[in-house]
Formats: C-alpha cells, sequence, structure tokens
C-alpha cells in the first residue's frame, strides 16, 4: 500500500520535470527563431540616407545628404553631396572697404568613401561601429559682393571664387538606434587639399588697389583658418590668388534612416 502510493507522486515529479524542460525549449528556440529574424530583418536594411546637420553650422543656406550602402558585414560605400554657400566677411580689417550687398551666392559639395567597419573593435555588423575610411572630395563655392570704398565713397564689386579637393582618411564612430535609425560622427578626417582660389575686386579705390585685394585675403585668412596659406608669396595680382596645396581637415554629424 505504501509503495503503491509513491509510485503516482514519482511518475507525477517526472512528468512535471519534463514538461518544464519541453517548455524551456520551446522557449529557447522561439527566442533563437525571433533572433534570426530579428538579424535578417536587420541585415536586409542595407541603405542609409543622411542629412549632415554640421554643414548648417559651418555654411550658410545650405543642405548636404548622403547614401551608404552596406557592401559586407565590415565595409559600406558612401556618396555625398549638396548645396552650400560660402559666408563672406562684410567689414574688412584694417581697409576701407565694405561689404555689405549680397548679389549673388551659390556653391555646391560632391564626394565618396569606402568605409571599413573595423572587426576588433565592433560587437556589431555595418553600418554600426567604428569605422576608417579613405575619401575623395570637392568643394566650390562663388560669390559676388557690392559695397563701397568709405575714403572715396565710390562703389566696388568683389568677385571671390574658391574652390578645394580633397583626399584624405577619416576616422568615424556611427550608431545605430532601434535599427532604423543612425548618428554618423566623423570624428577625425585630415587630407591633402588642393586649393583654387581667385578674388577679383572691380571699381574705384583709394590707394593701392593690390593692398586692398590683400586686405581681403587677409579678412577670409582671420576668419577661416583653413586659408592660412593664401600669402602674399603667392603672386597677388587684379585677379588674385590661385592654385596650392595645404592640410585640410573633415569632421561632420549626420543622422539618418535605414531601409
Amino acid at each position: 500500500m505504501h509503495t503503491s502510493l509513491k509510485r503516482p507522486i514519482v511518475y507525477s515529479k517526472f512528468f512535471s520535470l519534463f514538461l518544464f524542460a519541453l517548455l524551456v525549449t520551446i522557449y529557447v528556440k522561439a527566442q533563437e527563431v525571433d533572433s534570426t529574424k530579428k538579424m535578417i530583418q536587420e541585415s536586409n536594411l542595407k541603405n542609409t540616407i543622411k542629412v549632415n546637420v554640421s554643414s548648417w553650422i559651418l555654411y550658410s543656406s545650405g543642405i548636404q545628404m548622403a547614401y551608404e550602402r552596406v557592401l559586407s558585414p565590415k565595409s559600406s560605400f558612401t556618396v555625398f553631396g549638396g548645396l552650400i554657400q560660402f559666408p563672406m566677411p562684410t567689414i574688412i580689417s584694417n581697409s576701407s572697404l565694405q561689404l555689405n550687398q549680397n548679389k549673388e551666392k551659390s556653391g555646391y559639395v560632391f564626394g565618396a568613401e569606402y568605409r571599413f567597419y573595423l572587426a576588433k573593435e565592433n560587437k556589431y555588423a555595418a553600418p554600426h561601429g567604428v569605422y576608417l575610411a579613405p575619401f575623395v572630395s570637392y568643394y566650390h563655392f562663388n560669390n559676388i559682393r557690392g559695397g563701397r570704398d568709405t575714403l572715396n565713397n565710390d562703389a566696388i564689386k568683389l568677385s571671390t571664387t574658391l574652390g578645394f579637393f580633397n583626399l584624405g582618411v577619416e576616422l568615424g564612430y556611427q550608431f545605430v538606434i532601434k535599427k532604423r535609425f543612425v548618428v554618423d560622427c566623423v570624428l577625425f578626417g585630415p587630407a591633402l587639399t588642393s586649393y583654387d582660389f581667385n578674388v577679383k575686386l572691380e571699381g574705384t579705390t583709394s590707394g593701392d588697389h593690390d593692398e586692398k585685394v590683400q586686405a581681403i585675403i587677409d579678412a577670409l585668412k582671420n576668419k577661416y583658418p583653413l586659408l592660412k596659406d593664401l600669402s602674399s608669396s603667392e603672386g597677388i595680382s587684379k585677379s588674385g590668388i590661385s592654385n596650392f596645396w595645404s592640410l585640410g581637415f573633415r569632421y561632420c554629424i549626420q543622422i539618418g534612416y535605414r531601409f
């Protein structure tokens, strides 16, 4: 009588353990399937459209966009471009020139980069994590401003063209939020840059014309340190200065959406 009562209890415990193990196995398998589905869904999000938010700070009245395409779990290719404008100084220091009339302003940028997402630094697949990327870019600006020489009160017109071609390598980190949204930070991007600079000052000015042009160039150098290599040694004339190489730098913050 005592033995027969004990057997159902043992069988019941065994059945409970079996049922518990079965439920755990089903749950784990379901999690694996769900995780696999999420990985497949995320791996299918190979395209990202981004907006460069830092360009609104560095340049006026413009927008830059980028498109990134994932090529493998550790690499991607990006093209970028947009319309931007180069802000010119209004008051020229150490000069009687005032340039306060915007007559024409335009500019654009385009470029490309190939990203290597560092396997040893990242636990995620591209486009999430630390990356190194060689890049190439070109910027071009046109600006025409009117104004006066305050000493003789004569009208003047300043035409400025600036182009620079960059070859460099950048280091950055891209965050992926909720699988769909990204924040892309280019942290460090040294480049070798070729500058093509041209300035033409028209109208009657007091004093030496080339000195006035040099004053304009000095004002640009003070406002934009990357133009520090502009100097009279490059050969100032009525058509300005052109063609020299220097070190450049790229950094930006972008936000985007994956699809």
